[in-house]
């Protein structure tokens, strides 16, 4: 079964994507800073796994860290050559708040761009090239009068949306490199919402 790094794995969509890929039978390693999160989201990954998925229980692992740091990122994609390589990454590692990216906008493309950048070099050294990239509706030009459409006017109008749409530009020369072999999406959404049926991770859930 395929091995998937799910970076960001103890935030709120993140946490959900893990338990969604174990429950369906992939082997799941996830990381997180912890710096817009809590263990706790892992500890309640783990019960919910224990309580749905009691035969894929095994098959998940964490490790605390950052996507900025090199050396971190290569140790766990070497730890995992010892069992099997990781296949894919789902990439929700990021700073996520408009109004902070408004102030403190070297931060966030500091964590979001050079972070997205490093990640992508370490997996290029690993032969691991299958991508999802978790940007942002907030892309958009935003005009109040219509529904959003995929092909609308991408005009980002804050930092946050800044760092997104970058890293897609990078993502775009990196799928058209004539050399390329790699595998990319951009998955463009709204605030997420919603719980998981346990209630023990998502919205509500409190210890």
């Amino acid at each position: 079964m395929k091995t998937i790094l799910v970076t960001g794995g103890s935030g709120f969509i993140g946490s959900h994507t893990c338990i969604d890929l174990i429950q369906e039978g992939f082997n799941v390693i996830a990381i997180d800073s912890l710096i817009n999160s809590s263990y706790k989201s892992i500890e309640s990954i783990k019960r919910i796994i224990n309580i749905y998925s009691k035969k894929n229980k095994n098959k998940f692992v964490f490790y605390q860290g950052d996507v900025r740091d090199e050396i971190f990122l290569r140790e766990v994609f070497s730890k995992s050559i010892d069992s099997k390589n990781i296949d894919a990454v789902i990439h929700f590692a990021g700073l996520k708040s408009i109004n902070e990216s408004i102030n403190l906008p070297i931060k966030y493309w500091d964590f979001n761009v050079y972070g997205s950048i490093n990640l992508l070099k370490i997996m290029d050294e690993f032969d691991c090239r299958t991508f999802i990239f978790s940007s942002s509706a907030n892309i958009y030009e935003k005009d109040q009068s219509n529904l959003i459409k995929e092909s609308d006017l991408i005009h980002p109008e804050d930092p946050y949306g800044g760092t997104k749409f970058t890293v897609e530009n990078l993502l775009k020369d990196v799928f058209n490199n004539p050399l390329s072999n790699w595998r990319i999406a951009n998955l463009r959404y709204f605030n997420p919402i919603g719980a998981h049926e346990s209630g023990m991770i998502g919205e509500f859930y409190s210890e």
